[in-house]
């Protein structure tokens, strides 16, 4: 009896952890063009035409990121001309505008494809792919309703197409983000439709997946030591967006008496090794001639990119207190819902006149992330506060953004009980 007890209670909790992404009625949980590329035929998210042919890819995304998860759904694919193809985005980010690509993995489909892992948009190459033989064992006619079961956990990666494992993958390479949202493609330079339903995720050690590996100080911690920059990281992009140009960021950052120097060109970050929650932080910054733009990214998550997914504390001269909102975050500022921020960012203005010092003089940055609500205090004065953040942990950074900028005392502690 006591087995069969056991037995209920976990066939209950796994039953309880399967989550919809879909109502099959509504883009409820999902963002991009649903006026002129993507609706809802059927219950199935919808896009493409027989008769028109689609000049780019297009793609409908969750507005939530995920990380590890087992995700199934049905998919459908008709085309009559051009490269008939779709796929199943996921651990992915939006590219900015005018772009309308993602960047991240993809379950690929169509054009002999089906069941494959291709790496969109980043090494632009096929991953893992079935044999023959077993995409023949896999695949169903044209037109059909398939099914997808796809599988993320760490670095391990599996494909199911139609119940038949079509890939069993492995990444080696640390710098590849393991979150990101999950998103459906309208391939393009084709008279195709493709239909995408029954979504149903299952978030795998949700309780990790929650905060992640980010840590909540439990004292007062300095993040900058005053004599090195042990336990940052710099980056700014080189040619390729998010390619690390090092050659250039060791000439950017310094450290001198007690103080972070930064040059402010080339643009990029330095971003704190570890991820962090629910904390204080305070730091304090001036500026070393005439004053322009620099900012400290919040819960910055995802890959090192010019504008990485985050929530901005603008340091920006007399803008400190503004919330910007960057590549796919998002959050309540006055009541007002903002995001996910599909262009590079979007600004919150703080609440009263810009109360920085003279440049020459230190100002004071006391920052509060509870939960999914943050508080911007500049020199004593309440100036922003936002609710609903998302992401809602991750990195903090210090931006190098137009002209030298000097940081110091930097540090982290318990929120107040």
């Amino acid at each position: 009896m006591k087995n069969l007890l056991l037995s209920l209670v976990l066939l209950t909790s796994a039953a309880s952890a399967q989550t919809p992404l879909s109502d099959g009625k509504t883009f409820t949980g999902w963002e991009g063009d649903t006026t002129a590329q993507w609706r809802i035929e059927d219950g199935a998210f919808t896009a493409g035409s027989l008769e028109k042919k689609q000049p780019y890819n297009d793609y409908l995304a969750t507005t939530k990121e995920f990380g590890d998860f087992e995700l199934t759904l049905k998919w459908k694919l008709e085309g009559t001309e051009g490269f008939v193809n779709g796929g199943v985005q996921f651990r992915t980010k939006r590219i900015a505008p005018p772009s309308h690509e993602v960047i991240g993995f993809q379950a690929d489909l169509g054009m002999g494809y089906d069941g494959a892992l291709y790496d969109n948009m980043r090494r632009k190459t096929i991953l893992a792919r079935p044999t023959k033989e077993v995409l023949e064992k896999a695949r169903k006619p044209v037109g059909e309703w398939n099914d997808y079961r796809i599988r993320a956990e760490g670095s391990h990666i599996q494909i199911w197409l139609n119940g038949v494992q079509t890939v069993d993958y492995t990444e080696t390479d640390p710098a590849i983000a393991t979150t990101g949202i999950i998103a459906t493609q309208l391939h393009g330079n084709s008279n195709a439709i493709v239909r995408y339903k029954d979504f149903v995720i299952t978030e795998l050690n949700a309780a990790k997946a929650k905060a992640g590996d980010a840590i909540e100080p439990a004292a007062k911690t300095m993040l900058f030591d005053g004599e090195s920059l042990d336990g940052w990281i710099p980056f700014s992009p080189g040619k390729e967006q998010g390619k690390d140009d090092r050659s250039a960021v060791a000439n950017v950052w310094s450290v001198r008496d007690g103080v972070i120097h930064c040059e402010g060109k080339p643009k990029g970050y330095l971003r704190t090794s570890k991820d962090y929650a629910n904390y204080q932080l305070h730091f304090e910054w001036r500026w070393d001639g005439k004053p322009t733009n620099s900012g400290v990214l919040l819960h910055k998550t995802g890959p090192d990119l010019l504008w990485p997914t985050s929530i901005e504390a603008q340091v920006m001269h007399e803008n400190a207190g503004d919330f910007y909102l960057i590549n796919l975050s998002s959050m309540t500022v006055n009541g007002q819902q903002l995001g996910p921020v599909v262009k590079p960012y979007l600004r919150a203005a703080k609440q009263n006149l810009s109360n920085e010092k003279p440049p020459g003089e230190w100002n004071s940055y006391d920052i509060v992330c509870d939960g999914d609500s943050i508080q911007l205090t500049v020199n004593g004065l309440l100036q922003n506060k936002g609710t609903g953040a998302k992401p809602s942990s991750g990195a903090i950074c210090l931006q190098s953004e137009g002209s030298p900028i000097q940081f110091r005392n930097i540090y982290i502690k318990p929120l107040e009980k």
